[in-house]
């Protein structure tokens, strides 16, 4: 379904980033306040029942040993206010110790690895130097955009390491993944009133919603559009949100800096940012088309598959 152009502002209001302050060198999505307080209430929250807690930078450590990241908790609770937070840490210790309940990805058999399995679009930066070793068989889409396997399970989600992706063929892997991640409900497009052409957006809670450009043909038949032999230009703010237009002129020229400044609104605004860079897509494969410097000056390459395209009309 698409919906018309009210949607654009809504679209890009998912979360806010924090004015400049002393942010934590170890959640830097949070102030050294924040960051502070967060580990106290993780700390409060843990049930006497699973042992001492220890709090760490970026982790706490169980008496058993077991290490939790606080990084995609800090994510979590930046996107609520203060009073909310015991809930969101309510949540994610919740979703923790499920996990703990079941199944480790090393005893998962191959059928259950291919049912849980999805790929996910995620920034270069994503992976910290000391865990790329561990995940080699990562995938590069564009500059500055990876694919990375992921078990989905119901309360949290988790990256496949190179041990469980070597039992497979790595092809059929990766398009089973890349399926199950077509199959996702997105349901809704909003067009965001760009002026030279219409772009299509799409938001949900999904963490796999930006991962659709990767079958941008399946993304295009759940918007009704039969087919774009001249390309399609495409945005992944943040991991929750996408931004796509079908060629269909040179307009599309100024549809790049449109998106652009749409891409860079979402980026700033979003969690799980991806990307404030515009990327193209076509059958010889994807690049990208902007390059954004501090100051937020948008550079367009004019030398790629776009350009071609462009200059096809």
């Amino acid at each position: 379904m698409i919906t018309e152009g009210e949607h654009g502002v809504g679209f890009l209001n998912f979360g806010k980033k924090k004015s400049a302050q002393e942010f934590d060198p170890d959640l830097d999505d949070l102030t050294v306040e924040e960051a502070d307080f967060l580990r106290r209430l993780f700390a409060e929250m843990w049930p006497a029942s699973e042992g001492t807690i220890t709090l760490h930078g970026e982790y706490a450590q169980s008496s058993s040993g077991r290490q939790f990241g606080l990084y995609n908790l800090s994510r979590a609770v930046k996107l609520e206010p203060r009073p909310n937070w015991p809930e969101v840490v309510e949540r994610h210790i919740s979703g923790l110790l499920s996990r703990d309940s079941a199944p480790q990805e090393g005893d998962l058999s191959d059928d259950e690895v291919l049912s849980l399995v999805k790929a996910r679009l995620i920034p270069t930066s994503y992976l910290p130097e000391s865990h790329r070793e561990t995940f080699t068989y990562r995938r590069t889409i564009a500059d500055g955009l990876e694919a990375i396997l992921m078990l989905d399970f119901p309360e949290t989600t988790s990256a496949i390491p190179d041990a469980i992706v070597s039992r497979f063929e790595a092809d059929s892997l990766w398009q089973t993944a890349i399926a199950a991640v077509s199959a996702e409900p997105l349901d809704q497009f909003a067009i965001l009133d760009a002026g030279s052409g219409r772009i299509l957006g799409a938001m949900t809670d999904s963490l796999f919603t930006a991962s659709h450009v990767l079958d941008v043909p399946a993304l295009l038949a759940r918007a009704d559009i039969a087919s774009a032999p001249h390309g399609v230009l495409f945005a992944v703010p943040s991991r929750h949100q996408l931004l796509f237009h079908a060629v269909e002129s040179p307009s599309a020229l100024s549809v790049v800096n449109e998106m652009a400044q749409l891409a860079q609104m979402g980026f700033t605004k979003g969690v799980g940012e991806i990307s404030p860079e515009v990327y193209f897509w076509s059958g010889a494969g994807y690049e990208r088309v902007t390059s954004t410097d501090a100051s937020g000056s948008v550079t367009v390459d004019g030398t790629g598959a776009f350009f071609s395209a462009i200059n096809s009309f």
